[in-house]
């Protein structure tokens, strides 16, 4: 009897334990998660907008040419003023002609009212990628039946 008692009290230990690992393996995926949702925000947030010689030529023909026959700025390089704007509001919901709006208070630029739909598309698509890769969420309000208001934040990261 006390040989069954004392295998008994092993085997439950080796289950607790076993039960303890799984948790703990779960725990080590989750913060893993994490790291990699930080580390890409971290990227999007560090980001600079005209760093590369294409980005820098891009911005020197968007403002070449003032009569709205270009593409703006703002639409070649949507994520970067995304992160500008969520870094300045980082806990707020804004759809993204909101988005379109900070940035262009952000930079002190006004763009001409003929390019906004190409912005605000180019920055819909822009958070949509955001939002696939965890860095961003998003809530859908309904304002009317037909109506649908897509807004965005940063996505808060839970310890």
């Amino acid at each position: 009897m006390a040989r069954m008692s004392g295998e008994t009290l092993i085997r439950q230990k080796i289950a607790e334990l076993t039960q303890q690992i799984s948790h703990f393996e779960q725990c080590i995926e989750k913060a893993k998660e994490h790291q990699v949702t930080l580390q890409q925000a971290l990227v999007a947030l560090q980001s600079d907008p005209f760093s590369s010689p294409i980005k820098k030529e891009r911005k020197r023909k968007a403002k070449s040419i003032g009569d709205g026959s270009t593409i703006s700025i703002y639409a070649y390089l949507p994520s970067d003023y995304i992160a500008k704007v969520f870094k300045h509001y980082p806990n707020q919901w804004m759809s993204a002609k909101e988005i379109m709006f900070k940035a262009f208070e952000i930079e002190g630029k006004r763009e001409n009212k003929s390019q906004h739909h190409s912005i605000v598309t180019a920055f819909s698509h822009a958070l949509r990628r955001l939002q696939e890769k965890g860095i961003v969420e998003r809530q859908v309000l309904q304002e009317k039946s037909s109506v649908k208001v897509i807004q965005w934040r940063l996505k808060e990261i839970a310890a």
